[in-house]
């Protein structure tokens, strides 16, 4: 399990703002790894986006994906960071497939990605 460590990520380098709040280590560290990647152009965790997704009981849920990323050769992406423990979860599936028919009308793409 991803340890629940909340905080604020100052001077990102490819984020149009100058600090970045993350909600545990594993985005703290995508921060990080995003910031230092050189096929990124920006990224952002506050970006907006909120996607409709039903849970298993029928009910509308929204959420609210950990990043938007602009890459270098044009394409963005919706990048969800999760602990490996939980990718495979059904809530994590119904959310990832609500994600990808979100992006795909975009013209974007859907990542779920393990940090460690």
């Amino acid at each position: 399990m991803p340890i629940s460590k909340h905080g604020i990520y100052w001077n990102p380098k490819k984020s149009p703002y100058n600090f970045e709040k993350y909600d545990s280590n594993l985005e703290q560290m995508m921060m990080e790894k995003l910031d230092a990647d050189p096929a990124v152009v920006k990224w952002m965790k506050r970006h907006g986006i909120t996607i409709p997704w039903v849970d298993v009981q029928k009910h509308m849920r929204r959420y609210v994906p950990d990043f938007i990323v602009e890459y270098i050769d044009g394409h963005k992406s919706i990048l969800e960071v999760k602990d490996p423990s939980r990718v495979d979860s059904d809530e994590v599936k119904r959310k990832r497939k609500a994600a990808e028919i979100w992006c795909k009308r975009r013209g974007m793409e859907y990542a779920v990605a393990t940090v460690g």
